[in-house]
């Protein structure tokens, strides 16, 4: 992760991975619900139409009933995740991958190509016991990176790694959400240009964390910014999400054990709901 940016951005955190991740706060489900109904005790006399009064059989006389008020949920990210930064497809046996994934009998750090939002991390001499806040993708190096959303590259920071992040926003500025691809090298897309869901970015970075020879590393995710940064549960398309529990079920096969994946997770590609600080 990429400290510097949290520090100045002081405020923001999605990945996601609706589907799979599920586009997918720290520690809460951001919800893509716009609406936000509450009730409140009448002080006067609601002012209905005529028109309104005859739908919802409303007499304006009774002042006992309560008054509804509808208001905009603004704690919603303006874009929607189109992609998760990769390209994931069905496992097809004949070529050994499902997309952009290659299914490998190579030690693999965590026995998974695909580690999902809160998914845990323990402890280790690198790195404290998290829960991971971005979906992470292991694939072969050379593998393309690919933007999450329609909009503006506002930021490509350096990471600690070694690598980039490319960071998107709706209009190009600065803001409360951000949507970021991260781990990639060979950026192919520069500050300001705009870009569309699935447009190559750049390329899976090489930065190791104990991979096999010839794969490399990508995460996706949704920074939210505020008093303290966090990443929230991707939301990501119904046919997206279908292709993450097949992935599950798959690599499950191929690797002879089935309790690497919960296929009954309420929202694929997210172990956990809540947003996740970091």
């Amino acid at each position: 992760m990429n400290k510097n940016i949290y520090t100045a951005l002081a405020v923001v955190g999605v990945v996601v991975i609706g589907g799979v991740f599920l586009v997918k706060q720290k520690n809460v489900q951001v919800p893509f619900t716009t609406e936000v109904i509450e009730k409140t005790e009448p002080s006067v006399t609601t002012n209905i139409s005529k028109t309104q009064k005859e739908q919802a059989s409303i007499t304006t006389n009774n002042t006992s009933q309560p008054k509804v008020i509808v208001k905009t949920n603004t704690d919603t990210p303006p874009l929607l995740i189109k992609s998760i930064g990769v390209n994931l497809d069905y496992y097809n046996s004949a070529t050994n991958r499902a997309g952009d994934f290659v299914f490998t009998k190579e030690k693999l750090q965590f026995d998974r190509l695909f580690m999902g939002y809160g998914f845990f991390i323990p402890f280790s001499e690198a790195s404290p016991a998290k829960y991971n806040p971005q979906p992470t993708f292991i694939l072969p190096l050379g593998t393309p990176a690919r933007s999450l959303v329609d909009g503006i590259v506002v930021s490509i920071p350096v990471l600690w790694s070694g690598d980039y992040s490319v960071q998107v926003t709706e209009n190009g500025k600065m803001e409360k959400w951000i949507y970021e691809t991260e781990h990639i090298i060979n950026p192919k897309v520069k500050v300001g240009d705009k870009v569309i869901a699935g447009q190559i970015i750049g390329e899976v970075s090489d930065f190791s964390q104990g991979l096999p020879a010839g794969f490399g590393m990508v995460e996706m995710g949704i920074l939210k910014g505020g008093q303290v940064p966090q990443h929230v549960c991707p939301s990501i398309k119904e046919e997206m999400q279908k292709k993450i529990i097949a992935l599950y079920t798959a690599w499950e096969d191929y690797a002879g054990d089935t309790s690497l994946y919960n296929e009954i997770e309420s929202i694929p590609g997210c172990i956990k709901l809540d947003p996740i600080e970091g």
